[in-house]
């Protein structure tokens, strides 16, 4: 392998795929502390306000939205941004020039080596045409004679982590801590304990704080189930909810509130920092397949997540059973194909695919209130 002094990451801008690719990082840092690692990310909501020059939707991060997961990395030299909804929506010639921008951008920056972290069209192509030399990515996926190492791993094979650990064995890198990080500041502790306060969090009660965010509609538990839920906890004196969201969940929430006829302990948060202080608070965290529950699991926090049948193939990235449970369907779906959900939500529902709406709220129920009776206070 020849000398490689600058590597960039293209990934996916989700916050559950930049936190699950923390180990990578970590890895190749700590083997080569020389070498400066960068990140583009491609965003899938629009996140950005696209610059006019040099480079349209390219532009150095700011740490707003998901790339504050990156802010405090100490593995991670540069993060750049890239709003690909904005390139999407053009047509034709514009579109043609903006890509042949991003390209002279990253031909620009003269990367020695470059990983696509997802079997993407777009991120081989480019890698190819900015003249990266070093050119890393799944082997099968389409284009990928323009690849000069293709290692042979699959998601459905490895799950995510492994699969994004797995990226570096070209470079000569086996990961062996796959823990995954997420810096958490001091002074996101205190605005925390700042708001558990001011919500009338006690101590010597046992907090749960559900995220009932996900990335689809489909991911989540129906709020009508939530409701379920909710009325079965609140008959445990020693619980204490809260609810955190998004401004992407307010819907939700809504209707969960109607449901029960009353309105629920929320904070809805604005930055990761803020969503993440919380947590560090809490017994336990009930979750979907959503960038909460990495963002939990990244700080030690126990983590119940519901999923979408089949979610866990390649979303089971959590091996120790004591801190992390996947709760799943044990229904035949009429919806599921053999081993892939099709994420379909039955007509008159707004929330859940089949499957995860299979999943009954006393099972939920009992899967908490064991978690947290070996959850000392």
């Amino acid at each position: 392998m020849q000398e490689i002094k600058k590597i960039l990451f293209l990934a996916e801008g989700q916050m559950g795929d930049s936190i699950v690719l923390t180990p990578a990082l970590k890895a190749l840092k700590q083997k080569y502390p020389y070498v400066k690692i960068s990140i583009l990310l491609f965003h899938r909501r629009k996140y950005l306000k696209c610059i006019s020059k040099p480079h349209p939707f390219i532009e150095l991060s700011k740490f707003e939205g998901t790339a504050e997961i990156f802010k405090n990395n100490p593995f991670t030299d540069e993060v750049l941004e890239l709003d690909r909804k904005a390139i999407r929506e053009l047509k034709g010639l514009k579109r043609l020039k903006a890509e042949l921008y991003c390209i002279k951008f990253l031909r620009s920056q003269k990367f020695d080596a470059v990983i696509s972290t997802f079997p993407q069209n777009r991120f081989v192509l480019w890698s190819f045409f900015a003249g990266i030399k070093i050119r890393i990515g799944e082997k099968g996926q389409q284009f990928e004679g323009l690849l000069t190492h293709k290692p042979q791993i699959n998601r459905s094979d490895f799950g995510v982590l492994n699969y994004f650990c797995n990226l570096l064995l070209p470079l000569g890198i086996t990961v062996k801590d796959k823990n995954t990080i997420f810096n958490l500041t001091e002074e996101a502790r205190v605005i925390a304990k700042e708001i558990l306060f001011s919500e009338d969090i006690k101590s010597g009660k046992k907090l749960l704080i559900i995220h009932p965010g996900a990335s689809d509609k489909d991911r989540q538990w129906s709020p009508e189930k939530m409701a379920e839920l909710f009325k079965l906890l609140n008959s445990q004196n020693n619980i204490q909810l809260m609810t955190v969201f998004s401004e992407y969940d307010k819907d939700y929430i809504n209707i969960l509130e109607h449901l029960l006829e009353k309105k629920i302990r929320k904070i809805k948060t604005e930055k990761i920092s803020e969503l993440a202080g919380l947590f560090s608070f809490a017994d336990a965290v009930l979750v979907h397949n959503s960038g909460p529950r990495h963002l939990a699991a990244s700080l030690g926090i126990k983590t119940i997540a519901l999923l979408e049948k089949y979610d866990d193939i390649i979303w089971k990235v959590y091996e120790n059973e004591d801190l992390h449970r996947i709760i799943l369907s044990e229904k035949i779906c009429k919806f599921c194909n053999a081993n892939k959900c099709r994420g379909i939500i039955p007509p008159g529902n707004i929330y859940g695919a089949s499957c995860i709406n299979d999943i009954s709220a006393e099972v939920v129920y009992n899967s908490i209130t064991s978690f947290l009776a070996d959850t000392n206070i």
